[in-house]
């Protein structure tokens, strides 16, 4: 069935692109509103009003901690992902050595390191490169291993445009046999996968909230004890005198209190939304003749990227947006840098990469939302084919 374009906008948006935010969750907001109201103290200050903030961020990090099974004391809060990728990549003390990351990484942690290569903080920057599915070529990373040449391998746990989950535990073991540090950006599988900090084999971990229904502007980055890092902010000696800058108490409240949310209900959420991604890929297959993007099966269970011959992705996103459906074409940061770093990492040619629409799904989401995605884009597949052709 094809439904019209012919969206009221009275009716409630259908959001389909939670891999770039997600809404915020009410509870969250209400866990933030005393610190935006009554408890709106500076924490380093010693009045009443400092300590209440202060209590608000050390309850939120023990939130944290508590679900990667680590010390309190080893969670560092940022203003987000962004900034936890950089500082685990610029911060780190690498001496003579290297640094290795894949090449699907996300921009951040692509970014520094490629800033770090030029300023000179280390001699040399390698990208591994992966197979079809997006999954890390191991065979190359340990032959850079075997070198003993690298300081720090930085890989996500997840890719954030394909789904891909990447074998952290098995790159952990290659880093600890060879004496290199290991960075994880889980960014996008905190909440969508159950893990430990144990479990990913990590020295460093970044996360943020605005990923699983938390508020936009604070993440962490955990950090092992032990672990050479320096600071890349520095004045008042916040966090331990790893992080200066006044906090943010109501976002990283809202952090805490997203994170154990994420924890209580990924058991149910996740395997709904894993056979609702399940079918929609189906439903595309047959109906548009779409084409799956990343692996089958280690892949998160809320993301699909899917290639659609022909079609003018970014053209069918503004129709399909304009119409109260909300879908991608991939990663948030990149959408004005050219075709995917990821698909191309994954051998797919320039053609390819501009028909690629990414759908991310959230505990919000339904599969009655899916359907409706699945019907009306027929319609928008359509309408930007007699758009191209004029």
């Amino acid at each position: 069935m094809v439904i019209p374009l012919d969206f009221d906008i009275r009716k409630p948006e259908i959001y389909l692109d939670n891999a770039a935010t997600t809404v915020i969750d009410e509870r969250v907001v209400d866990a933030m509103q005393p610190y935006l109201e009554e408890r709106y103290g500076n924490p380093e200050t010693a009045y009443h009003l400092g300590r209440e903030a202060k209590e608000g961020i050390e309850k939120a990090r023990t939130q944290v901690a508590e679900l990667l099974k680590v010390k309190p004391e080893e969670i560092y809060f940022t203003s987000g992902g962004t900034e936890a990728n950089n500082w685990a990549i610029k911060g780190f003390d690498y001496g003579t050595k290297k640094l290795v990351v894949s090449v699907v990484e996300h921009k951040s942690v692509l970014a520094p390191a490629d800033w770090c290569h030029r300023k000179g903080l280390v001699s040399e920057f390698a990208e591994i490169p992966v197979d079809e599915f997006g999954m890390i070529r191991m065979d190359v990373l340990e032959s850079y291993m075997k070198t003993g040449t690298v300081g720090l391998v930085s890989i996500q746990f997840a890719n954030n445009e394909v789904g891909t989950l990447q074998p952290a535990k098995d790159i952990s073991k290659l880093c600890k046999q060879y004496g290199a540090a290991f960075h994880c950006d889980a960014v996008q599988g905190f909440g969508k996968v159950d893990f430990t900090a144990a479990g990913i084999g990590a020295d460093m971990i970044s996360l943020s909230a605005h990923k699983i229904h938390g508020p936009m502007g604070v993440g962490v980055l955990w950090v092992k004890t032990g672990t050479k890092l320096e600071p890349l902010l520095h004045g008042g000696g916040h966090e331990s005198g790893m992080r200066s800058g006044t906090h943010g108490v109501p976002q990283i409240v809202g952090f805490g209190k997203a994170a154990e949310l994420a924890w209580t209900h990924l058991g149910t959420d996740m395997p709904r939304l894993s056979a609702s991604i399940d079918a929609l890929a189906a439903s595309l297959a047959i109906s548009v003749n779409a084409q799956r993007n990343g692996h089958p099966t280690r892949r998160l269970p809320n993301i699909l990227s899917v290639t659609i011959p022909n079609a003018n992705a970014s053209l069918v996103c503004g129709i399909l947006g304009k119409n109260g459906i909300s879908v991608s074409t991939g990663a948030a940061c990149g959408t004005k840098a050219g075709p995917s770093h990821v698909l191309t990492a994954i051998g797919k040619d320039y053609k390819t990469c501009v028909s690629t629409l990414r759908v991310s799904l959230s505990r919000y989401n339904t599969n009655k939302d899916t359907s409706m995605f699945a019907a009306r884009l027929q319609g928008a597949l359509a309408e930007a084919k007699r758009r191209d052709v004029v």
